[in-house]
């Protein structure tokens, strides 16, 4: 199986160089500002030029912030502490398409102001430290402590995967630490994203053998100085109905606050026919995964595949997107429970956020929705969707 990952980080560079995009009918939806309201939370959706910031309010009302659109380099796969915010972008020279590619990706540092805007502090090229290589850039995320920026780097010959750590500097700057490499190329087929334990303890990436239809999970461990180390660990793989059930993973992995994952699976028995199915995994001391996930008691999506998936700072809550999204119950190491349905079907998701006053920020390539969303009831909030022609990325800073 052949991944479309590298293709996808390469095409940053392509979409970053377009011409700049008149502001949309976004700012037309939104309330004015409160005199007296504090927000919740900032919202930041990347397009092909310029970053928008917004600020949500206890209903999930979203109002532009000062200086909002803010007219940086379009950004991919962004990430988020109380001060600063990360993304990966064009930095303007060649993408990765010619004969002779050149690394042509930065990973941007943005201060963020008490009122949530943004100047960009800082900027690094990762290229740097790999020279021999040609890498597309992305998605960047951080460690639990807000300590430590990773960065998922492709050969964009599709030679390599790796995992660089940054140490975040008091400033924005990004320190670098260590380059992992994670054992996997196009021709073994590339993995997902790497996802972080809540506690921290170890990263995990997971795919399909490129060879073969097989479970494939890469595990690393946290050093004390952020750096990610491949370790060697065992994974269950959940009881098919017969031996002839073998799950693939899929490229999208998801962890909660603590020590679970999410994991989509497909069937490859009679060529992946079926709907993907969702299981729930738990990080033993060692970084081993357990799971009581079976045929018999793994939900299914509404969903034909699936490209987004995150799971709420509570742990009770999974969203899943692509064509459409929904929305799961997660109880931990416990079997995944239907909740949702299908939602909005007719738009493609790419990324979910959420803050800490139960709202989810569900966007697709042309909206941002606004969800209010408990363990007992799910609805879009007054004034979602917002129009947000272009999208491509949403992060959550929540303020409580």
């Amino acid at each position: 199986m052949k991944s479309l990952l590298p293709l996808s980080f390469c095409l940053i560079a392509t979409i970053s160089t377009g011409t700049t995009l008149a502001q949309t009918s976004i700012a037309q939806t939104m309330e004015s500002p409160a005199a007296n309201s504090s927000p919740v939370a900032y919202v930041y959706v990347s397009r092909p030029t310029h970053v928008g910031g917004f600020a949500a309010s206890s209903s999930g009302k979203l109002t532009p912030v000062p200086g909002s659109p803010f007219a940086h380099i379009g950004l991919s796969h962004m990430s988020v502490t109380k001060k600063f915010l990360f993304g990966a972008g064009n930095n303007g020279g060649p993408d990765c398409s010619g004969p002779d590619p050149v690394c042509s990706f930065n990973i941007y540092t943005y201060s963020i102001g008490s009122n949530g805007s943004l100047k960009q502090v800082s900027v690094i090229n990762p290229y740097k430290y790999s020279p021999n290589e040609c890498y597309a850039v992305g998605p960047t995320q951080l460690d639990y402590t807000g300590t430590t920026l990773y960065n998922d780097a492709f050969n964009c010959d599709g030679d390599d995967q790796y995992v660089q750590s940054f140490k975040i500097e008091a400033n924005g700057d990004l320190q670098f630490v260590a380059s992992e490499d994670s054992g996997n190329s196009e021709e073994e087929g590339f993995l997902s994203s790497v996802a972080l334990l809540g506690n921290d303890r170890y990263g995990y990436e997971t795919g399909c053998d490129g060879y073969g239809p097989g479970f494939e999970v890469v595990a690393q461990k946290r050093e004390s100085n952020g750096a990610l180390t491949s370790v060697d660990i065992i994974a269950d793989q959940p009881k098919g109905k017969t031996p002839e059930d073998i799950y693939c993973a899929k490229g999208v992995l998801a962890g909660d606050p603590t020590n679970h994952l999410a994991f989509i699976l497909q069937d490859t028995n009679n060529n992946y026919a079926g709907q993907p199915v969702l299981a729930s995994y738990t990080a033993e001391s060692n970084g081993n995964l357990t799971t009581t996930s079976t045929y018999e008691n793994m939900p299914a999506s509404a969903l034909t595949y699936i490209d987004a998936m995150s799971i709420s700072p509570s742990g009770k809550l999974l969203a899943v997107g692509g064509a459409g999204f929904q929305l799961f119950h997660f109880d931990g190491g416990s079997p995944i429970k239907s909740y949702t349905g299908l939602l909005h079907s007719s738009e493609t998701f790419l990324q979910f956020g959420w803050d800490k006053e139960n709202h989810l920020y569900a966007l697709s390539t042309t909206n941002l929705h606004v969800y209010e969303a408990t363990s007992t009831e799910v609805k879009e909030v007054s004034g979602s969707p917002y129009s947000i022609p272009e999208a491509s990325s949403v992060i959550v800073l929540s303020l409580k």
